[in-house]
């Protein structure tokens, strides 16, 4: 007598192995970790659509890929319609790629626009378009940059609100620059929040004021009277703007009594004798002024930052000439 065959359902049956999927969610729910921009795509480049605040909360819809952070592409795009880096967010138990759906291929685009000029002056290239802000770069004068965007409303230099964003990812003061960019041509840039690189620069290829994650949110900077370009007034009868920081110079041009003249920079000789580099690329004894730069403007930056902290600012113009 023979044992019965299994049947072909039966076979079948056992060869079948149990598969699961990740559920797709409609959209995950998170916090904003850091100040940090939402962009109209996924790379640094972009302009702002919005930007969350620390503890903002957000509803994430789909993941894509762009501008990589701390070794990673995937951005998020927000409810708002505007993309955030992962890296920015609160921590995830999960993962984003697994449990959201893909923006698309449209979504990895990058598109901004651009606009080559020079700057005039030593140039600070801030952070955000406030003085306040952190520098990421020190411009020596006819540096060339090339510009993607305009904010209207930045720190008043002079009598100018309108800074731009450069391809470096950091802004430039228009009254700066040789000449007047096409603002018709550029995209404005959208909010522009205080930003500071990560206190970590292994970590970073964005701005980003990250914090420790039992840190409060740092409170913002206190204005003195800041005014950069600095405008100050002449207080003796004649003061003499020379080829370099110091009496033994040449003498290129002579500013009178109560005239008024606008400063790049400051040369600190000693803790007592400081000078300052004019707009006309001459120095001038700050002794010589109704004001003190060296104390009475916020962050008043140094000319020595400009062509390297090693260089003795008292012979850049040797170097000039």
């Amino acid at each position: 007598m023979f044992a019965s065959r299994p049947t072909l359902a039966v076979l079948v049956a056992s060869l079948v192995i149990p598969c699961t999927y990740a559920e797709i969610k409609p959209y995950i729910n998170t916090t904003a970790d850091v100040r940090t921009e939402c962009k109209t795509c996924p790379y640094t480049l972009c302009t702002n659509k919005s930007f969350y605040d620390y503890y903002d909360a957000l509803n994430v819809t789909c993941w894509t890929h762009g501008t990589e952070v701390v070794g990673d592409r995937t951005w998020l795009k927000s409810d708002a319609g505007c993309y955030v880096t992962q890296y920015h967010l609160a921590e995830y138990s999960g993962d984003y790629i697994d449990d959201l759906p893909y923006c698309g291929s449209d979504s990895e685009k990058e598109f901004y626009t651009v606009e080559d000029n020079t700057v005039k002056y030593k140039t600070e290239c801030l952070y955000c378009p406030e003085i306040t802000c952190g520098v990421h770069a020190y411009l020596p004068e006819d540096t060339d940059v090339s510009l993607t965007c305009w904010v209207p409303d930045g720190y008043l230099i002079i009598d100018d609100p309108y800074w731009l964003k450069t391809t470096d990812n950091c802004f430039v003061a228009r009254k700066n620059l040789w000449s007047a960019p096409d603002l018709t041509y550029l995209d404005p840039c959208g909010p522009s929040p205080f930003l500071e690189p990560d206190d970590d620069p292994a970590k970073d290829t964005t701005t980003v004021n990250k914090r420790d994650s039992e840190s409060e949110p740092s409170p913002e900077l206190v204005e003195r009277s800041a005014k950069y370009l600095v405008n100050v007034t002449i207080g003796e009868e004649y003061s003499y703007c020379r080829t370099c920081a110091a009496d033994s110079c040449d003498v290129e041009r002579r500013y009178e009594f109560n005239q008024e003249v606008y400063l790049q920079c400051l040369v600190v000789l000693n803790t007592t004798v400081y000078w300052s580099m004019t707009t006309d690329f001459c120095y001038i004894n700050n002794a010589d002024l109704w004001q003190t730069p060296q104390g009475d403007f916020y962050r008043f930056p140094e000319c020595s930052k400009f062509d390297g902290d090693d260089q003795d600012p008292g012979d850049e113009d040797k170097q000039r000439h």
